[in-house]
């Protein structure tokens, strides 16, 4: 990388200084729209549409009070949920009475016109498998979200000592994601398109918008 020069001065290098001595192979760009709150966002490209949600128990911090399973149901012509936290499910069936989904094996003879996968990929074990097998999902239009490692927030609060190194982050998480690596996981894995990249609740939160290809 062209780029040890302009770290060897003690001044702090501008964004523009380091674009321009990092060779171009090491840039990936993505443009990115930001959105300032997820909940109106996913209600309003969910309203009065055949949805099916993953994740939707919010497993292991399932409350009815924010649940985002039973604010869509409020709005969506047709809501189906899907998550792996069967014990979450039967909780959830208390306020959701809509068809629920443990295996993909399950997913048969639907089409959908939404597929929502709100913060669920930096939990799953495999993500190629998961989402080689997302792809089997019929639906016109996928909504993929993860965890943004570069939202100043996530940035500042973690400590880091000399002897250890704290982090602020759910302890169910597999991964942290970047615009670019979430963008590319999908288009390698699966049969998806990324259409627009978003930033959401201050950009904690990167939204990929893809359709089969």
């Amino acid at each position: 990388m062209k780029i040890k020069q302009i770290f060897s001065s003690s001044k702090k290098p501008s964004k523009l200084e380091i674009e321009r001595n990092v060779d171009p192979f090491w840039i990936q760009k993505v443009q990115v729209t930001k959105i300032e709150d997820r909940l109106p966002y996913f209600k309003e490209a969910c309203f009065d549409k055949k949805v099916i949600h993953f994740g939707c128990t919010d497993f292991p911090i399932f409350n009815p009070a924010n649940n985002l399973h039973i604010e869509l149901a409020k709005s969506t012509r047709e809501l189906h949920g899907f998550d792996i936290d069967t014990l979450g499910i039967e909780k959830l069936k208390e306020y959701v009475n809509q068809p629920f989904f443990s295996s993909f094996e399950e997913v048969v003879n639907q089409d959908y016109d939404i597929c929502l996968v709100p913060e669920t990929i930096e939990h799953v074990d495999n993500v190629k498998d998961f989402l080689e097998k997302l792809s089997t999902i019929r639906a016109k239009k996928f909504l993929i979200t993860a965890p943004n490692c570069f939202a100043p927030i996530h940035m500042e609060r973690n400590i880091n000592s000399i002897n250890d190194f704290k982090e602020i982050v759910h302890p169910d998480h597999n991964c942290w994601y970047s615009p670019y690596t979430l963008k590319n996981q999908i288009e390698k894995y699966s049969r998806l398109k990324v259409k627009k990249v978003y930033l959401i609740n201050e950009e904690r939160m990167i939204c990929c918008e893809a359709e089969f290809k």
